[in-house]
């Protein structure tokens, strides 16, 4: 007989195995790394197409849960875009993870006695170990935060790193975090949302859950407040919905349970700082940070600055506010210390670092500058104060005048640059449309004061992937998309809830009243009100005006009364001249005014103006809705922005669309009124 050879069917991880060489998941001889079998294979029981279905279904959840991120510098209808998940998490086992902690934490502490030492007694300039251009030079190093005396060990509370697999098959650290560091948020969400959709990729691998990492956060900001108060009033401070993280600053105030709040609603007075609520003023303890160091006090530091509180540096010097990170702590967001850290490490800490460092020059001593200019066409260049990629030169992707361009610029002010070794980091498995393909990332790690001398190391973080597949820069701005980062161990992490963080160690909860409400935020929610009604009056107006016009009706009775309902819509919604026109051609030809009032987003009192209102209003509030209100909200404003999109002409059609509007607004009024304390 003859024989049936028996082939065992190719998975789309096997291809995604047999094209990769340097990769997370891929170990030796083309193999499944061990740290990600368990995963893979519950990657192979789910197949692909129900991983691109769960991918769907992570989309949906994120733009319902309205998780954003905002683009600087694009049209308003494209700042806010979403935020983006992939559906495959990175892996890293107990082992390796435990020298990886170690590390994170020897940063931190470092950078702590570092920036101590440069805003105090400045031993490091003094004897050598780093140079004075390279802190006084730098835009982060503030002359009015000289001597403050901190009540806290710990002064840099939250620090954060970028880090990523290098060629030895190490983590390496790119950049070090210590203004505002921002993430923790969106890691958060990342966590949550995978294992709503996904719980069955779980299966077999116990991972490190967050619930300890927050605690630690929580009991951080209680335990910085001045005066060691019990019920300590925190609050946190954004720069506002036009940031490009502003959902995470609304979603961590909303989850540890602390008012969310700007500049203008605090102000500083007789040596404290307070909160100016509705029933008038509260004394603010801790400020946990989302601006930016120079923006945070117009007073003394940048005078343009509409951010922050005048004043507010007076307060930090008397010690009766805690601001958190302190500031100040962007002097240390330097790529130039990298060359120096190792010799700094051994003097504060008497330790060699544990994490090896991108291989970096900086510009300011003239060997290394030499080096620089010589190899400037196989480096990346960066400014010592860079903050965004604007600040950032790939030396291989400069053409020949922008090089000589750029040695100028060395030349003139060498001490502003630094060159750094281009390491071809890792790729990881991303789910890119209908196939698996490897992109490269880098992981940001998350650590916390714990003591006054050790940090708490957020057992995850934030994983961020290249767009492209040959794609070297890594960036939010650009369009990466994001990861869930799991640390697995032996046995089952076992901890509290996630949901019961924020009624912890005694702190007041943000809906407590008017007393906690600011007074600015109360005003944002008085027009969130007057815009919904307005628009539910416009919509159910021009709803009416349509169903008479296309009534089969040629009586003079019937065409007064139209007349009297279109002279009503300008008048009802203020867009004069309207139909009070001298001429009577609109009233004779009335569509095309209807039709402006309705959607011209330009004109002052249209439907779509107040549509738009109200969507910039309720993403100012938005961590006061509850999740059920902000679904409703969302997939109003998705019917409205399809409404616009196609632009209907059909009357019928736009009757159908105001019907579906209408009845929108009313299910998030009754949402709203149902979520609002009293």
């Amino acid at each position: 007989m003859e024989e049936i050879a028996i082939t065992k069917k190719k998975s789309f991880i096997d291809d995604y195995v047999s094209e990769n060489t340097y990769d997370e998941m891929v170990g030796e001889n083309s193999t499944v790394a061990k740290a990600w079998q368990t995963l893979a294979n519950n990657l192979e029981k789910m197949g692909l197409s129900n991983l691109i279905n769960n991918q769907t279904q992570i989309n949906r959840i994120l733009s319902e849960n309205g998780v954003t991120y905002n683009v600087y510098g694009r049209a308003d209808s494209q700042r806010i875009r979403n935020w983006t998940l992939n559906t495959i998490p990175w892996i890293i086992d107990e082992e390796e993870w435990k020298l990886i902690e170690k590390g994170i934490i020897q940063r931190a502490l470092l950078f702590n006695e570092m920036l101590k030492d440069i805003y105090g007694k400045r031993t490091l300039i003094k004897d050598g170990f780093l140079p004075y251009e390279l802190v006084y030079g730098h835009k982060g190093f503030l002359r009015q935060c000289n001597q403050i005396a901190y009540p806290n060990q710990n002064q840099i509370s939250i620090y954060a790193t970028d880090m990523a697999r290098g060629p030895d098959n190490r983590i390496w650290v790119i950049n070090d975090r210590t203004q505002a560091p921002s993430g923790m948020g969106y890691a958060l969400e990342n966590r949550l949302t995978i294992a709503k959709v996904m719980p069955e990729l779980f299966e077999g691998l116990h991972v490190k859950r967050y619930s300890s990492f927050y605690n630690h956060f929580k009991k951080m900001l209680k335990d910085s407040s001045p005066k060691r108060k019990d019920n300590p009033f925190i609050v946190v401070l954004t720069p506002g919905p036009y940031n490009e993280t502003y959902f995470e600053h609304s979603y961590l105030a909303s989850f540890l349970g602390y008012p969310l709040v700007q500049g203008s609603d605090m102000v500083a007075r007789d040596g404290y700082l307070w909160l100016k609520s509705l029933k008038g003023l509260t004394q603010i303890d801790v400020v946990l940070r989302r601006v930016d160091d120079v923006f945070c006090d117009p007073l003394e530091l940048r005078e343009d600055s509409w951010l922050g509180v005048a004043g507010l540096m007076n307060v930090v010097r008397k010690g009766n506010v805690a601001i958190i990170n302190p500031i100040g702590a962007g002097v240390v967001e330097n790529p130039g210390l990298i060359p120096f850290l190792p010799s700094i490490a051994k003097v504060i800490l008497g330790e060699d670092l544990i994490l090896p460092q991108i291989a970096t020059w900086w510009c300011g001593q003239k060997k290394e500058m030499d080096f620089v200019l010589e190899n400037i066409n196989h480096l990346i260049i960066k400014y010592i104060t860079q903050t965004n990629e604007q600040d950032t030169f790939i030396g291989p992707k400069l053409t020949k005048s922008q090089r000589e361009e750029l040695k100028k610029r060395i030349l003139k002010t060498p001490y502003m640059f630094v060159g750094q070794e281009q390491v071809n980091f890792s790729t990881t498995p991303t789910l890119v449309e209908n196939r698996i393909e490897p992109r490269k990332s880098i992981w940001r790690a998350f650590a916390v004061s714990s003591s006054p001398s050790e940090y708490y190391v957020m057992p995850g973080g934030l994983i961020r992937v290249a767009v492209e597949k040959e794609c070297f820069f890594v960036s939010n701005q650009s369009g990466g998309t994001s990861k869930d980062l799991w640390v697995t161990c032996k046995h089952p992490d076992i901890g509290v809830k996630l949901s019961s963080i924020a009624e912890n160690y005694g702190t007041q909860t943000l809906i407590t009243g008017l007393d906690s409400l600011p007074s600015q935020t109360g005003e944002n929610l008085f027009w969130v009100g007057r815009y919904t009604a307005r628009a539910l009056i416009v919509a159910r107006y021009i709803r009416t005006l349509i169903r008479k016009m296309t009534e089969n009706n040629e009586t003079y009775a019937h065409r007064e009364s139209f007349n009297i309902l279109c002279k009503g819509l300008t008048a009802i919604t203020l867009t004069y001249p309207g139909f009070f026109t001298d001429s009577k051609t609109k009233l004779i030809y009335p569509k095309e005014e209807i039709r402006s009032v309705l959607l011209d987003g330009s004109r002052i009192g249209s439907l779509a103006q107040t549509m738009n209102m109200l969507k910039n209003l309720n993403f100012c509030v938005r961590n006061f809705w509850s999740q059920d209100t902000w679904i409703v909200f969302d997939r109003l404003i998705q019917h409205w922005e399809s409404v616009l999109k196609e632009s209907p002409r059909n009357p019928v059609l736009i009757i159908t669309s105001l019907d579906e509007l209408i009845s929108r607004l009313v299910a998030f009024m009754w949402l709203v009124e149902d979520s609002m304390f009293e």
